[in-house]
C-alpha cells in the first residue's frame, strides 16, 4: 500500500494567507469570504473517499488512506478548487462548475503547478538530481451542474487555447468535465451517494424557484425537504443555516457575474456599433472625395474638349480631322458636339 502524501504545507500556507489576505490581482488569487456548499460538503475524508471511487472507479474504504490538499485560503483566477485529494499517489483534483468554462484546463495549469511546487519543497525533492524524482499522478476533472445544455462527458485540453495550433503540443493538460445534472452520469452520482443527495438538494432548490418562490423561500424548503426525505439528512440537520447562507451567497454571486457579462456584452455591442459608424463615415467619406475628384477631373477634361471642338468647328474643319487633333475617337466628338448644340439652344 502505498505511503500518504500531503500536498499541503503549513509553513507555505501560512505565507499564503498573509500574501493572499487582500488579494493579489497580479496572480489571479482573490481572498474568498465564502465557501461553497459543495466545498464543505466534500470537505471530510469520508466524503472525499467516496467522491474518489466514483470517478477513478476504485473500491478504497478507509478515508485515513487518503490526504485532502485542497487550499483552504485562496480562490484561484476567482473560484477555489473545490476538492483535491491524493491517494496511493494518484492526485484528483475536482470543481464543481454551475457555468460551463473553457479555460479550465488553463486554470488547473496553474492551481496544479502551485501544488507541485509546494510538494517538491515539503518532500526536498532534488530538481537536479540524476534520477528521476518521483510526484503524484494527477487527474483533472470538473462536475457540471449549470442550467445550459451540456453533453454528458467532454475532455477540455489546454491546447486549445494556443493561438498557433499544433498536431503534438509538446504541454498538453486535460481536464474531463461530467454533466452530473438529472438523467446525466447517474452511475458517477449512484457510486457517491453525497454527489448524488448534493444535485438532488441543487434540483429542488432550482424547481421551487421557478414556481415564483424567492430564491431564499426556495433555498429553505429545499433543505427542510431534504431532510425530511432523509437525503444527506445529517449534514444538513448540523449545518442547516450555513448550507442556506452559501446556498444564497453562490446564487447572488453567480447572478452578479451574469449581469457583470451581460453588461460587458452590451458596452462592446455598443462600442462596436459606433466604431463601425465612424469607420464607415470615414470611408464614406474618402469614397466620396475620390469619386468626386475623378468626376470633377473628367467634367474639366470635357469642357476642355468642347471649346476645343467649337474653335476647330469654326475654322471649318471636319469632325474627322477634329478627332484626330484631339486625339479622341470620332464617336466621343460627335457626342461632344451634341452637347454643344444644346447648351446653344
Amino acid at each position: 500500500m502505498g505511503k500518504r502524501h500531503s500536498l499541503t504545507n503549513k509553513n507555505t500556507e501560512q505565507e499564503n494567507n498573509n500574501n493572499y489576505r487582500n488579494g493579489s490581482k497580479e496572480t489571479g488569487i482573490y481572498r474568498n469570504h465564502k465557501d461553497g456548499v459543495a466545498y464543505k460538503l466534500f470537505s471530510g475524508k469520508k466524503e472525499s473517499l467516496s467522491l474518489y471511487n466514483s470517478i477513478m472507479r476504485t473500491d478504497y474504504t478507509d478515508p485515513d488512506e487518503i490526504e485532502v490538499v485542497t487550499l483552504n485560503s485562496a480562490i484561484y483566477i476567482g473560484r477555489k478548487n473545490d476538492n483535491a485529494i491524493i491517494l496511493h499517489f494518484n492526485m484528483l483534483l475536482t470543481e464543481f462548475q454551475t457555468t460551463f468554462n473553457p479555460n479550465m484546463p488553463l486554470r488547473t495549469l496553474i492551481y496544479v503547478s502551485n501544488e507541485y511546487e509546494k510538494y517538491i519543497a515539503e518532500h526536498e525533492l532534488n530538481l537536479y538530481s540524476e534520477y528521476i524524482q518521483k510526484i503524484p499522478t494527477p487527474y483533472f476533472v470538473t462536475l457540471y451542474y449549470g442550467s445550459k445544455e451540456q453533453p454528458e462527458k467532454q475532455i477540455l485540453r489546454l491546447s486549445d487555447a494556443y493561438k498557433n495550433k499544433t498536431e503534438n503540443p509538446e504541454l498538453e493538460l486535460m481536464v474531463t468535465q461530467y454533466n452530473v445534472n438529472p438523467s446525466y452520469n447517474e452511475e458517477l452520482k449512484r457510486r457517491c451517494p453525497e454527489l448524488d443527495g448534493y444535485i438532488k438538494y441543487v434540483e429542488k432548490t432550482r424547481k421551487y424557484h421557478k414556481t415564483g418562490m424567492t430564491y431564499e423561500e426556495a433555498v429553505k424548503k429545499a433543505v427542510d425537504e431534504c431532510i425530511e426525505e432523509g437525503i444527506l439528512k445529517e449534514f444538513f440537520v448540523k449545518n442547516k443555516a450555513e448550507v442556506i447562507s452559501m446556498t444564497i451567497f453562490e446564487y447572488d454571486e453567480e447572478e452578479h457575474m451574469r449581469l457583470e457579462r451581460e453588461e460587458q456584452y452590451r458596452k462592446g455591442e455598443e462600442a462596436g456599433e459606433a466604431r463601425g459608424i465612424e469607420i464607415g463615415e470615414a470611408r464614406g467619406e474618402a469614397r466620396g472625395i475620390e469619386i468626386g475628384e475623378a468626376r470633377g477631373e473628367n467634367r474639366g477634361r470635357c469642357e476642355g474638349l468642347k471649346n476645343q471642338i467649337r474653335k476647330k468647328l469654326a475654322k471649318g474643319k471636319t469632325i474627322l480631322q477634329i478627332a484626330d487633333e484631339v486625339e479622341e475617337t470620332e464617336e466621343k466628338v460627335i457626342e461632344l458636339i451634341k452637347e454643344i448644340e444644346t447648351e446653344q439652344v
